[in-house]
């Protein structure tokens, strides 16, 4: 009997990573599969063995240098990881990528790294320095193209992008691992992610149902009750639905386990996920109807938030720039794989309203519109800033 494979899963209560591990559980090689995530809890990690009795768990955190043993010892015994927990923290990918040379040495077959990463990372219009430092050195958003000419198959851009870029620097050590011979890294780069997701792990509240960057306007224009953007709102991303991210991560996962050829891996294993473009006034048109519909607003008119509006909404001049700002890129070394999008930019504006609805029930349920930022962003700066330190 032919040994199982050995996935490591990690982030698979997220909102992206739910959809993912849902499809690995009922993959239809399941059985040939030994699935091991990290958890935070005993009691997380019982409850997702309700929805596969053979699945292992780790206790422990990304965070906490404590559990970096944990985690090292997690990457020794992987065939495979899928990472969907984080895209920019140094010291927990450190430890795993050690694991992870320790399982090469032992079995002279590399492992395969599966890892989402933010396009937030490079191809943003605006430029900032100094958003957030302890030492002092500024962290920098590099500037797009305008015409969002960004290929995955362009390894002259790929490369082009600074080391001090956000999240480059874990770009970065799982590339040189995979120059060093010892792990396969691919590289799945979503942008704006939409889409309430779907699935028995958002049902039993094991996964938060809402996207990222859209709610950073739903929960101000519920609160104000006008749907509002930061400055003129003609910033424009490029966009994909959440299923279609799901899809892309067992799609490429397919392929490398069958051995399927033309798959890149290191830096010919970035893989850009769009399936067209979104302007923020876009975005924000859609909430202001649904609002009407919803007889939360009398007009579906946009505005621009006010200063003091952008201090409480979006608490940091960094956050509030994201939410301003342009990322744009062309998807196509997973489309040269197979991969096909279901939803257009059409169906991903018309769910919009599906995470509205979803929010303002929230909201009503509650008695508040909860507008705490759900992306992270200053976390995300106070750990880069960590590294520097």
């Amino acid at each position: 009997m032919a040994p199982k494979t050995e996935i490591l899963f990690l982030g698979a209560t997220g909102y992206l990573g739910a959809g993912i591990f849902t499809r690995l559980l009922n993959h239809p090689k399941a059985s040939e599969f030994s699935i091991t995530t990290l958890v935070r809890s005993t009691e997380k990690g019982e409850a997702l063995k309700k929805f596969n009795p053979t699945l292992k768990y780790a206790v422990g955190s990304l965070y906490d240098k404590a559990d970096y043993p944990v985690i090292e010892d997690l990457g020794k015994k992987a065939d495979v990881v899928f990472s969907v927990a984080d895209a920019d923290y140094l010291p927990w990918t450190t430890a795993l990528l050690k694991g992870l040379k320790a399982r090469f040495d032992a079995t002279g077959v590399a492992p395969i790294l599966i890892h989402a990463v933010s396009l937030l990372r490079a191809y943003l219009t605006r430029r900032m320095l100094n958003v957030f430092s302890k030492s002092g050195a500024g962290i920098l958003l590099f500037t797009s193209d305008p015409a969002g000419n960004h290929s995955d198959l362009d390894l002259e851009d790929v490369k082009a992008v600074p080391p001090t870029a956000l999240h480059r620097n874990v770009d970065l050590a799982a590339i040189a691992a995979d120059e060093a011979g010892y792990v396969k890294t691919y590289l799945i780069c979503p942008p704006l992610i939409a889409g309430l997701a779907s699935g028995p792990l958002y049902d039993a509240g094991l996964a938060h149902r809402n996207s990222i960057q859209a709610p950073a306007l739903m929960r101000p224009a519920l609160d104000r009750k006008q749907a509002g953007v930061v400055g003129d709102g003609k910033g424009v991303w490029a966009a994909v639905h959440v299923d279609d991210v799901a899809d892309t991560f067992v799609l490429l996962f397919d392929k490398i386990i069958s051995g399927a050829p033309g798959v890149g891996h290191g830096w010919e294993g970035y893989y850009y996920l769009e399936n067209g473009e979104l302007s923020w006034n876009d975005i924000a048109s859609a909430i202001g109807q649904t609002l009407v519909e919803l007889d939360v607003a009398k007009s579906p008119e946009v505005t621009s938030f006010s200063k003091d509006e952008i201090s409480k909404y979006f608490k940091s001049e960094f956050a509030s720039s994201v939410v301003s700002s342009t990322c744009r890129c062309k998807g196509e070394r997973a489309r040269a794989l197979g991969w096909s999008p279901k939803y257009s930019v059409a169906d991903i504006l018309a769910g919009l309203k599906t995470e509205v609805e979803f929010l303002w029930k929230k909201a009503q349920a509650e008695g508040k519109v909860d507008i705490t930022p759900n992306y992270g962003v200053d976390a995300m700066l106070q750990r880069f800033a960590s590294l520097s330190a």
